[in-house]
């Protein structure tokens, strides 16, 4: 009885990792410069705008590639900067006591470091497989998610 639950449980993972999978070859965004222009403005962008050509050397589009993680690194980091404070926030108003802050900071503290590290993609599946604990509730995690799968559709 025990191996067929454990073999269903890893049918249904397996699934819903090919899903992800699936799911993130549709989000392949690419490099785009504007054609017929002295100074051409870039885009990052999941289909190929009007009046842009597509980049292909494998050069540029790696510094394109780094500039996009400095980006994306400022951004986790600005929204762990911001969520902490907030927190904190909360202890003064009483929201919170500092003990649960700290634990709960304990607790996210993978979340945070792919934030900061500007691994959204990361960031996202970790969040999403954290298990709920003292002040980390159903609501919170669910607000955290919003946020990082919203910056996840708008910038990959």
């Amino acid at each position: 009885m025990m191996n067929v639950k454990r073999r269903r449980k890893r049918k249904r993972r397996l699934r819903k990792n090919r899903r992800k999978k699936r799911k993130f070859r549709k989000m392949a965004r690419k490099f785009y410069k504007e054609d017929n222009e002295a100074i051409p403005a870039i885009k990052f962008e999941l289909t190929q705008p009007t009046g842009y050509t597509e980049i292909t050397d494998s050069i540029e589009i790696k510094r394109l590639y780094i500039r996009q993680y400095g980006y994306r690194i400022k951004d986790g980091k600005n929204y762990v900067l911001n969520y902490t404070a907030d927190r904190y926030l909360d202890v003064l108003n009483g929201t919170y006591t500092e003990a649960e802050v700290f634990a709960l900071e304990n607790h996210i503290k993978d979340l945070y470091d792919q934030l900061n590290n500007g691994w959204w993609l990361t960031a996202q599946n970790t969040n999403n497989v954290l298990i709920l604990d003292g002040i980390y509730n159903q609501t919170m995690k669910d607000s955290i998610q919003a946020v990082i799968n919203e910056y996840v559709t708008n910038n990959y």
